[in-house]
């Protein structure tokens, strides 16, 4: 007992007299948080055609809910949101020719949105080759002729395929399944873009475009440099049909200087043209070891054939393109070729202006492509001619020679050759006429555009299509060119008689 007593006198010693012992805080409620504010946000559903009712519109925000609603007949649908930002989704009704709309929309003061809807449409059918077996894995593609937009698609297992693209007029390419040894083509059995059939979905899907595809024979080899065997990379070993016009078809040589051609079996024309590297002296080369078309031998691809090229050295063209107002021309092609056609080669000018050309020792006309939409004026040089009737010769070798050239600034005409469905024609031929003789020239390209630099003056201007293309010339008009001018040209179809 008595120690119990001493313990409790300790204890209450040690507390100052004076000290306040502060009570214990009463517990808070924490205030009630306000609920976010909903207010109604207007989404409008715009498609090609105008509002576009019956979609269904839905947005969402990251960790919240989906809300929904229908456009109206004026493609309006309302939301009800809270502050945020949100992804905003427009579903066409079924049956539509539209594809599904996104807009991404910070609606954190606004309460109106606008998702466009593109238009959508279909091109499909079946590739099979000549033993009418299904094809998998060919590449389809759709190119648009009055854009750039491209859309592909594979084959399935069963050789069909379905491309989602735009509604417009269209050109389909098909490329074979790898390692097949099947030739690509346009649709429908063409070689090249400028012959093939215009696929216009403006109106509707396109249905049944089936693609045959031809299987190949091989053309392979390796081009060296004949003065030491060296490997050539990058050289361009180019082939043309003898049964049909359809141009030269080249392939690049890889780095050990081997090429590989597929094509279709046949009687080739065989031209081997070398890199432009500056500083070398390779010339160009027909088969079969000629440096001169009319010399060339045709060679026979009815089987897989190698054919190894060994490529010579020659004097070299050099010199510098620029405009009359001293500025370089960039990209513009310099080509040579002798009055009677043998072959004509063509270097780029580099970011100098400056150019070289490795050739043989002959007499040449020379002439100078401006890159695409420049105003300077393409022409024969050294006299600045038209045409090559007109022209001055370059006489190259036994040693080296320079050529520089300037060329005259013009104006430009431009614009676009159609057919009578609006469909642009690739391949056209534009002839702007002084007098009665043809001074300048150009051609459109796979949308159909056309660019052809001018003096200023009056000009009677004739455009012929493509031997392929069954439209009609349109020939004389007159058009005066005193600054960029447009001529829009619309190529009447063939009536039957």
């Amino acid at each position: 007992m008595r120690r119990a007593a001493a313990l409790v006198l300790i204890v209450a010693s040690c507390t100052a007299p004076n000290t306040v012992v502060p009570p214990s805080p009463e517990p808070t409620t924490p205030p009630a948080s306000r609920p976010p504010t909903v207010r109604p946000v207007t989404v409008r559903v715009i498609g090609p055609a105008g509002n576009v009712p019956e979609a269904k519109v839905c947005a969402t925000r990251v960790g919240g809910e989906e809300h929904c609603a229908t456009s109206d007949a004026e493609g309006r649908a309302t939301v009800r949101l809270v502050a945020g930002t949100y992804s905003i989704r427009a579903t066409p009704p079924a049956g539509r020719r539209l594809d599904d709309g996104v807009s991404n929309v910070d609606l954190s003061e606004a309460d109106r949105a606008v998702v466009l809807l593109e238009g959508r449409a279909t091109i499909a059918g079946t590739v099979r080759d000549v033993a009418r077996t299904p094809l998998a894995d060919a590449e389809v593609c759709a190119h648009a002729t009055t854009s750039s937009l491209v859309k592909c698609a594979r084959t399935k297992t069963d050789g069909t395929y379905v491309v989602e693209t735009r509604p417009g007029i269209h050109k389909v390419e098909v490329s074979a399944p790898p390692g097949s040894r099947l030739l690509a083509q346009w649709a429908r059995g063409r070689l090249g873009s400028f012959e093939a059939d215009v696929i216009d979905t403006r109106g509707g899907d396109v249905a049944g475009l089936d693609v045959t595809l031809v299987r190949g024979v091989v053309l392979s080899g390796k081009v060296t440099a004949g003065r030491d065997g060296s490997t050539v990379k990058d050289a361009q070993v180019c082939t043309y049909p003898l049964a049909a016009p359809l141009g030269w078809d080249c392939e690049r040589t890889d780095k050990r200087g081997e090429y590989a051609l597929l094509r279709e079996p046949g009687e080739y024309w065989v031209w081997t043209i070398p890199p432009g590297d500056r500083g070398s002296r390779l010339m160009y080369q027909r088969h079969d070891r000629v440096l001169e078309g009319i010399r060339a031998t045709p060679l026979s691809l009815d089987r897989d054939r190698t054919l190894d090229v060994a490529l010579t050295e020659g004097v070299v063209l050099r010199g510098r393109v620029t405009a009359s107002d001293g500025e370089p021309l960039v990209l513009a092609l310099v080509c040579v070729d002798t009055a009677f056609p043998t072959g004509r080669i063509c270097r780029e000018t580099a970011a100098d202006g400056s150019y070289e050309v490795a050739t043989r020792s002959e007499t040449y006309v020379v002439s100078v492509q401006p890159p695409d939409g420049s105003d300077v004026i393409a022409g024969f040089y050294p006299d600045a001619q038209p045409d090559w009737t007109r022209a001055g010769e370059v006489t190259v070798g036994p040693g080296d020679a320079r050529l520089d050239i300037v060329l005259p600034r013009g104006v430009l005409l431009t614009g676009t050759v159609r057919d009578a469905r609006g469909a642009p024609i690739e391949n056209a031929t534009i002839n702007v006429n002084d007098g009665a003789l043809p001074r300048y020239f150009g051609s459109s390209d796979i949308h159909g555009r056309y660019s052809v630099a001018v003096r200023p003056g009056s000009y009677t201007v004739d455009v012929f299509p493509p031997r392929q293309v069954p439209v009609l010339s349109v020939v004389g008009q007159r058009i005066d060119v005193t600054t960029e001018t447009g001529y829009e040209v619309n190529l009447p179809e063939v009536r039957p008689p």
